[in-house]
Order: structure tokens, then sequence, then C-alpha cells
């Protein structure tokens, strides 16, 4: 091939610059060149796919009848196997046959030792049962014997019922004493909690001040008896029984809200350990000073409470006090002093 010159370089690139901005010049170049046959290459091609694809098609019946020959010899050699397996299964059929024939000929013999034992078992039993006639002498005199035993018996039982007679005195006697104890101690009990509430009340009466006081100012603490001074005075629309019903409260709270110039009434009851009694009275008789006019809250004071009292205080909307520190603040529409 020969060598092509700088300035031949630059007219054949040239050249191919043209025909790829002007396509249409392609054809008349090619016959200008006499190679009209290139011309014929795309469609040669298209041809020669159609061949390799039929050659292929071909190919892949062969593979697909090829494959449908391995499978019937497979299926052939599994059905050889199989007589094979049957003719080797019989033939140990057989064998076993042959055994079993031996072993029947061998207890044949053996049965007619067991025969022959057998009859010396006959002759054992004969023995026997003249040796059980004699047992059965002997079992008479013992009958005698344990019906004497039964007399003796009855007897012992009648001593025995007298005596779980007697226990059974005994046992009515200690259970008597057990409930005079234990009503002893009821009454110990009530009378320790009588004790304890009144302990409780008193010193509630001096922590009042300091607990509600971060919450309200002017702070004026009532008794039931100072209460039932003023409570006709400023409430006189309540009734007797609601005045009756109220002053079984222990402690009226009067004060301002801090922050506020709402005046408000806590009606406060005090116990040990803050039930679920004590939060109902405490709300009930705040409800009789709201329906009287009074801004009032129901609050259970105590050293602690029982989970179910506090989870009704927070659906009666009632104030805890709990050894000083109050929950449910909320009901009075403000926050703790120290959020």
């Amino acid at each position: 091939m020969e060598t092509l010159t700088r300035e031949e370089e630059l007219i054949v690139s040239r050249l191919i610059e043209e025909l790829k901005q002007h396509p249409r010049l392609r054809r008349p170049l090619i016959e200008a060149l006499e190679m009209v046959g290139l011309l014929d290459v795309p469609q040669q091609l298209d041809e020669l796919k159609k061949i390799v694809e039929q050659i292929l098609l071909k190919q892949q019946e062969h593979d697909q009848r090829f494959a449908r020959i391995e499978q019937k010899q497979e299926e052939h050699s599994e059905r050889l196997a199989r007589v094979e397996q049957l003719a080797q299964e019989a033939k140990q059929e057989a064998g076993e046959a042959k055994q079993a024939a031996l072993e029947a000929n061998q207890e044949a013999g053996e049965a007619k030792q067991v025969a022959l034992e057998a009859k010396q078992a006959a002759l054992e039993a004969k023995q026997e049962a003249g040796e059980a006639k004699q047992a059965a002498l002997e079992a008479k005199q013992v009958a005698g014997e344990a019906k004497q035993a039964a007399l003796e018996a009855k007897q012992e039982a009648g001593e025995a019922k007298q005596a779980a007679l007697g226990a059974k005195q005994e046992s009515q006697e200690a259970k008597q004493i057990a409930q005079d104890l234990r009503e002893r101690i009821d009454r110990v009990e009530r009378d320790l909690a009588i004790v304890k509430g009144n302990s409780e009340e008193l010193h509630a009466s001096k922590r009042m001040p300091a607990v509600f006081g971060r919450y309200l100012r002017k702070l004026r603490i009532y008794d039931t008896q100072q209460f039932g001074l003023v409570v006709e005075e400023q409430f006189p629309s309540l009734s007797v029984e609601e005045q009756t019903e109220l002053l079984y409260a222990d402690w009226f709270v009067q004060g301002r809200v801090r922050g506020q110039e709402r005046e408000v009434w806590l009606v406060v009851e005090v116990s040990w350990g803050v039930g679920i009694d004590d939060v109902e009275r405490a709300h009930a008789r705040a409800t009789i000073l709201r329906r009287a006019g009074a801004d009032a809250y129901g609050v259970a004071m105590g050293r602690g409470a029982a989970p179910e009292a506090v989870e009704r205080a927070q659906q009666l909307g009632v104030i805890l006090a709990l050894d000083g520190t109050i929950q449910n603040a909320q009901v009075l529409h403000i926050t703790s002093p120290n959020e």
C-alpha cells in the first residue's frame, strides 16, 4: 500500500468532512470510483444474517432431539436397574425362605421338648395341689385369729373416737381464742389509725403555710370550728345538710393565687396514707362550695398515697399534698413555681 503525502492526507480529510456534511454525495462518489458493489453490502449482510439464523434454528432442533434421545436412554437405564434390583430381591427372598424352613424344623424339635416339659409340669402341679390343700387348712386357722384381732381393733377404734371428740372440743376452744385475739388486734389497729390520723392532722396544720404558701398568698387556715363561724356569713345559700357535710372536712384554706387576684378555697382531707375515699370526700365537699359560688378545690393530704388514689385524684381534679410535695397543681390553672 502506497504512503500518502501530507498534502494528499489533507485532501482526504477534507473529502471525509464534506461527505459527513453532505451524505447525498456518498453514492455519486462510490459510482465515480467504480465501487458500486459496496452498495449491495448491507443487503448481503441481511441475507447472511438470515442464513445464520436458519443454521442456529436447525442446531437447536438437533440439540432438542439429542436431549430426547438421552432422556430415553436414561429411562431405559433406570428400567434395567429396577429389573436387576427385583432379581436381586427375589434371590434374597429365596434365601430367606430356605432359612425360614430350617428354623421351622428347629422349632418343631423345640415344640416336642416343650411337650415333655409340660408333662413334667403337670406332675409337679398335682403335687402342689396337695400342698395347697394343706395351706387352706392353715389359712382357716389364721382367719380365726384375724377375727379375734378385728374385735380388738373395734374396741381400740371406739377409744380413738372418744379421743377425737375430745380433740375436736379442744380445737373449737383454740379457734375461739384465736377469734378473740383477732378482734383485739383489729380494735388496736383501728385505735392506732385514729391516733395516726389525729397526729397527721396536727402535723398537716403546721405545714400548710409552707406547702400552700408557694401557690397562694394572704393565706388563712380554718379548722372545722373556725370555718363553722364564717360559713353562714360567706355562703348563706348552703342548706343545713350541706353545711354539716362541709364541716366533716379536716381543714379549710383561703387565699389568692400568686400572680393573680383570684381568690380560692381549698377543702382539705388529711390521712396518714391517702386512699380513694379521702380523694372522693375532698372532691365531694369542694363541689358543695363551688355550688355556693366559691372557686373551690379538693385537697387530699398525707405522708403517701395508694396508686389507685393517685389515679382517682387525676380523674377528679383533686390536688395531692404528699409529704410536702404538691401534685395536680395545674387544676388551679397555674404552673408549679419551680417550672
